[in-house]
Protein backbone atom coordinates (compact mmCIF):
# COMPACT_ATOMS: atom_id res chain seq x y z
CA UNK A 1 0.00 0.00 0.00
CA UNK A 2 1.11 3.23 -0.79
CA UNK A 3 1.01 6.30 0.54
CA UNK A 4 -1.71 9.23 -0.43
CA UNK A 5 0.50 11.53 -2.56
CA UNK A 6 -1.23 14.68 -0.36
CA UNK A 7 -0.17 12.87 2.68
CA UNK A 8 3.57 12.40 1.66
CA UNK A 9 3.15 16.23 0.44
CA UNK A 10 1.93 17.57 4.16
CA UNK A 11 4.42 15.09 5.85
CA UNK A 12 7.15 16.58 3.53
CA UNK A 13 6.59 20.27 4.60
CA UNK A 14 6.58 19.20 8.41
CA UNK A 15 9.97 17.31 7.93
CA UNK A 16 11.37 21.00 6.05
CA UNK A 17 9.92 23.15 8.69
CA UNK A 18 11.27 20.66 11.56
CA UNK A 19 14.51 21.24 10.00
CA UNK A 20 14.68 24.80 9.24
CA UNK A 21 13.21 25.47 12.88
CA UNK A 22 16.15 23.05 14.05
CA UNK A 23 19.52 24.50 12.40
CA UNK A 24 18.31 27.96 13.53
CA UNK A 25 18.35 29.61 10.07
CA UNK A 26 18.50 33.52 10.67
CA UNK A 27 19.98 32.74 14.27
CA UNK A 28 22.19 30.41 14.74
CA UNK A 29 25.26 32.72 13.83
CA UNK A 30 26.05 34.18 17.01
CA UNK A 31 25.22 37.65 16.40
CA UNK A 32 24.02 39.76 19.39
CA UNK A 33 21.58 42.88 18.50
CA UNK A 34 23.29 45.85 19.35
CA UNK A 35 22.22 49.61 20.13
CA UNK A 36 22.72 52.89 21.62
CA UNK A 37 23.37 56.75 20.48
CA UNK A 38 25.87 58.91 18.19
CA UNK A 39 26.85 62.57 18.25
CA UNK A 40 29.41 64.24 15.99
CA UNK A 41 30.62 67.00 17.04
CA UNK A 42 28.71 67.76 20.17
CA UNK A 43 25.55 67.19 18.27
CA UNK A 44 23.67 64.08 17.94
CA UNK A 45 23.14 62.70 13.68
CA UNK A 46 19.45 63.30 12.96
CA UNK A 47 20.22 60.31 9.83
CA UNK A 48 22.38 57.82 9.00
CA UNK A 49 23.74 54.63 8.62
CA UNK A 50 26.47 52.98 10.86
CA UNK A 51 28.52 49.88 10.13
CA UNK A 52 30.35 47.57 11.85
CA UNK A 53 33.10 46.53 9.79
CA UNK A 54 34.79 43.23 11.71
CA UNK A 55 38.91 43.63 11.94
CA UNK A 56 41.28 41.69 10.13
CA UNK A 57 42.13 40.23 13.21
CA UNK A 58 38.60 39.40 14.36
CA UNK A 59 39.00 35.32 14.91
CA UNK A 60 35.34 34.00 14.24
CA UNK A 61 35.22 36.36 11.01
CA UNK A 62 31.74 37.33 11.56
CA UNK A 63 29.95 39.45 8.86
CA UNK A 64 29.44 42.97 8.85
CA UNK A 65 26.86 44.60 11.58
CA UNK A 66 24.67 47.64 10.76
CA UNK A 67 22.10 49.76 11.99
CA UNK A 68 20.29 52.77 10.56
CA UNK A 69 20.43 56.12 12.74
CA UNK A 70 17.34 57.76 13.88
CA UNK A 71 17.35 61.22 15.76
CA UNK A 72 20.87 60.06 17.18
CA UNK A 73 19.60 56.34 17.94
CA UNK A 74 20.51 53.24 16.67
CA UNK A 75 19.37 49.33 16.96
CA UNK A 76 20.34 46.61 14.87
CA UNK A 77 17.31 44.92 16.09
CA UNK A 78 15.37 47.08 13.48
CA UNK A 79 16.40 46.48 10.00
CA UNK A 80 19.72 45.78 11.04
CA UNK A 81 22.55 42.76 11.78
CA UNK A 82 23.62 42.52 15.59
CA UNK A 83 27.98 41.81 16.49
CA UNK A 84 29.63 38.53 18.00
CA UNK A 85 32.48 40.42 20.52
CA UNK A 86 35.61 41.62 19.17
CA UNK A 87 37.71 44.22 17.10
CA UNK A 88 35.93 46.00 14.58
CA UNK A 89 36.20 49.68 12.51
CA UNK A 90 33.06 51.51 13.18
CA UNK A 91 32.29 53.34 10.34
CA UNK A 92 29.27 56.02 10.54
CA UNK A 93 27.70 58.09 7.55
CA UNK A 94 25.54 60.73 9.27
CA UNK A 95 23.53 63.08 7.21
CA UNK A 96 21.47 66.32 8.93
CA UNK A 97 17.81 64.94 8.30
CA UNK A 98 16.45 67.98 5.81
CA UNK A 99 15.41 65.95 2.62
CA UNK A 100 15.98 66.89 -0.62
CA UNK A 101 15.95 65.86 -3.55
CA UNK A 102 19.23 64.43 -4.23
CA UNK A 103 19.57 63.97 -0.53
CA UNK A 104 16.62 61.66 0.67
CA UNK A 105 18.41 61.80 4.41
CA UNK A 106 19.55 65.43 3.83
CA UNK A 107 23.07 66.66 3.59
CA UNK A 108 26.40 64.84 4.72
CA UNK A 109 27.47 65.80 7.85
CA UNK A 110 30.95 65.24 6.86
CA UNK A 111 33.23 64.73 3.83
CA UNK A 112 33.50 60.48 3.49
CA UNK A 113 32.41 58.18 6.42
CA UNK A 114 33.38 59.03 10.02
CA UNK A 115 35.66 56.26 11.44
CA UNK A 116 36.72 54.63 14.62
CA UNK A 117 38.57 51.51 15.72
CA UNK A 118 36.94 49.76 19.07
CA UNK A 119 36.40 46.28 20.47
CA UNK A 120 33.16 45.77 20.92
CA UNK A 121 31.59 43.22 23.82
CA UNK A 122 27.70 43.70 23.10
CA UNK A 123 26.85 42.97 26.44
CA UNK A 124 23.00 44.60 26.31
CA UNK A 125 23.76 47.53 27.27
CA UNK A 126 23.87 50.57 24.70
CA UNK A 127 26.78 52.08 23.13
CA UNK A 128 27.90 55.49 22.80
CA UNK A 129 29.74 57.13 20.02
CA UNK A 130 30.98 60.68 20.12
CA UNK A 131 32.59 61.08 17.01
CA UNK A 132 35.05 64.43 16.25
Amino acid sequence: MGMNPMALNKLSFAWLVAALTACGCGGGDGLVDISGTVSFKGKTIPKGMIWFDPAPSHAKKPAQGFAFIEDGKFDSKANGRGVINGPYLVRVEGYDGQAANEFPYGKPLSVGNIEVKMDINPDGKPLTLTLK
